[in-house]
């Protein structure tokens, strides 16, 4: 009896807490008879939120802001930029150089002018269920790598963006990164810089920055560990029954560096631009991946550019496969730029399955099994800049090759 009792008021509770309006209340809203520490306060945030694509908007200027009510947007130095939803506003919460934020989502645009060579942005925890940090490049043109005075075998970026160790210059408009920001796993911060130090003008930036929250974690005495068993504090319930507010459809796979969530889309490479010369970044490495769909057993690529490095030629064509972009055996100064894309099959030859995909190709086609990531990877050297351009593709699920 006594069991069926408690069952009772967790469920009367649970359903007073979800008819609690979802991210009305400021932290002066709360019962003051409840002790909220710093460490907690996450746990609250965390159960007050939508998922943040619903919380987006597009101000007057066709940018991206975020739906606020008038009052939250003044709260946090915003600009009112248009509306949305039924009484809110589109708010623009522009950053400072030196600046430090720790609001859910935080949109960064270059200075007019700058004070100094490097403008530095400090990013904290929003709540200690955060695991991913998406840095989305609404606007992103820096000059070109450049021939090192040191070497001119090897191009680096004299201004360039910078933020948990990933670093890009070029112009990269319309991509996006994500970083690890695990608060649980001790990093609660993340610093993006940009390094301007040769001031040149025409560079711009306007960078959305979100945190992606997971489930929040229930105390082991809390109500999930057994209905008989006593709940710590109200927090453990509002985290029970708000684990549909976490940002499932935009958290990555662990690893992921991109992460694509449409059964279509179009990929290219970072600072590939097939209307003007660029090349791509030397000593760079990082992992795409695309979401699978249960109805789709694989994926096609099908690449309109595809342009890098290679160390030989494969029969006598600049197609490149396997041996020719990446060999088992370590050799210096041999090329090792090369796209990975593991369980694929050549469209025109299904027989041939390589992993490695490096040359000049702009008509490939390649299906590919799950899990569906491609691996791109450079050397630190250029041996010809007119080749090492990367690539533009498009992608679709697919239930069969046929």
């Amino acid at each position: 009896m006594q069991t069926l009792n408690n069952v009772s008021v967790l469920l009367a509770l649970g359903s007073l807490i979800a008819l609690l309006p979802q991210g009305a209340h400021t932290e002066s809203d709360l019962p003051q008879t409840i002790n909220r520490t710093e460490a907690d306060g996450g746990m609250w945030r965390q159960g007050r939120r939508r998922n943040i694509l619903a919380d987006t908007c597009l101000t007057n200027n066709g940018e991206t802001g975020t739906c606020l009510t008038r009052f939250k947007c003044m709260r946090q130095s915003g600009t009112v930029n248009g509306y949305c939803g039924t009484y809110g506003v589109c708010c623009e919460t522009n950053m400072q150089c030196g600046t430090t934020s720790r609001q859910k989502r935080t949109i960064i645009k270059n200075p007019a002018q700058l004070a100094s060579d490097v403008c530095t942005y400090t990013i904290e925890a929003f709540s200690t269920n955060v695991q991913q940090l998406r840095i989305d490049f609404e606007q992103f043109n820096l000059p070109q790598p450049t021939v090192s005075a040191d070497d001119e075998t090897v191009y680096e970026c004299k201004d360039y963006f910078e933020a948990g160790g990933f670093k890009l210059c070029g112009v990269n408009s319309g991509q996006h990164i994500y970083l690890p920001f695990n608060v649980a796993s001790g990093i609660d911060q993340i610093t993006i810089t940009f390094n301007m130090a040769s001031r040149m003008t025409g560079s711009s930036w306007r960078l959305i920055v979100t945190q992606l929250e997971g489930p929040g974690t229930v105390r082991k005495t809390s109500a999930l560990s057994g209905f008989g068993a006593a709940t710590n504090s109200l927090q453990d319930l509002r985290t029970m029954f708000a684990f549909h507010h976490a940002d499932y459809d935009l958290l990555a796979p662990a690893g992921c560096q991109q992460y694509y969530t449409e059964p279509t889309g179009t990929i290219r490479s970072f600072n590939h631009q097939s209307t003007i010369g660029t090349m791509y970044m030397p000593d760079t490495s990082y992992t795409i991946c695309i979401k699978s769909v249960a109805t789709a057993s694989m994926i096609e690529y099908t690449f309109s550019k595809f342009s890098m490095s290679q160390t030989m030629d494969v029969g006598g064509t600049p197609e490149g496969y396997d041996e020719a972009c990446h060999s088992t055996i370590h050799t210096t100064g041999r090329a090792e730029d090369y796209l990975l894309i593991p369980q694929s099959i050549l469209a025109r030859h299904i027989e041939y399955q390589p992993t490695y995909y490096c040359g000049v190709n702009d008509n490939l086609i390649v299906y590919a099994s799950p899990p569906y990531f491609m691996h791109f990877s450079s050397d630190d050297m250029v041996h010809d800049p007119t080749e090492e351009t990367g690539f533009m593709m498009t992608y679709r699920l697919r239930t069969s090759i046929y």
